[in-house]
This record gives structure tokens, C-alpha cells and sequence, in this order.
């Protein structure tokens, strides 16, 4: 949704190839590891702080997210809809 800059996209898409489909429509990311053959769940996960130390970490950039669980199937997750596990989620640094 290029007006309200936003973007779906599965946890295997390399960033190399979400950058370079942003560009198409005028977007790109807030900022981004140098290594862009990286998947996105996974920069995402290990909470990759990209370039230039006034930058939020990469996974601040996640607005929601959809899981899927052995027990409770798909949920989604938002800063509004389940914030706690939201934030949990986001980022897996254990």
C-alpha cells in the first residue's frame, strides 16, 4: 500500500528482493543490514540494527504479523491486537 507505506510480505522473502520491489512503487526500508541475501523473518528475529546509530532496530519496523501454532493455528499479532505477545514475537533474541 504505497500511500500508507506499508507492505505484506512472508518471513522467506530475501531483502535483497523486497528492497528492489519497493523501489518499483517509490519505497524502500527505514534501513536494512548490509548482508541483503538475508530472509526477512530472520534479520527481523535477531534484531539486526542495519546502519547509522540514530536507526530503530529493524524489527521496530513490523507493524503485525501473522503465526502459526501448533496449538491456537494462525493468529495475528499487532501493537493493538495482543500487544504483549506482539512484542514478544517481533524479535527472538534467546
Amino acid at each position: 500500500d504505497a500511500k500508507k507505506k506499508t507492505v505484506t510480505v512472508q518471513a522467506g522473502i530475501r531483502v535483497a528482493e523486497l528492497v528492489d520491489a519497493l523501489r518499483e512503487h517509490g519505497l524502500t526500508l527505514q534501513n536494512f543490514a548490509s548482508i541483503r541475501e538475508q530472509q526477512v523473518g530472520g534479520i527481523i528475529q535477531v534484531g539486526a540494527h542495519g546502519i547509522g546509530a540514530r536507526l530503530p532496530p529493524i524489527d521496530e519496523q513490523v507493524i503485525s504479523m501473522k503465526l502459526v501454532t501448533p496449538a491456537k493455528g494462525t493468529i495475528e499479532l499487532s501493537r493493538e491486537k495482543d500487544p504483549d505477545l506482539f512484542y514478544l514475537a517481533r524479535c527472538g533474541l534467546g
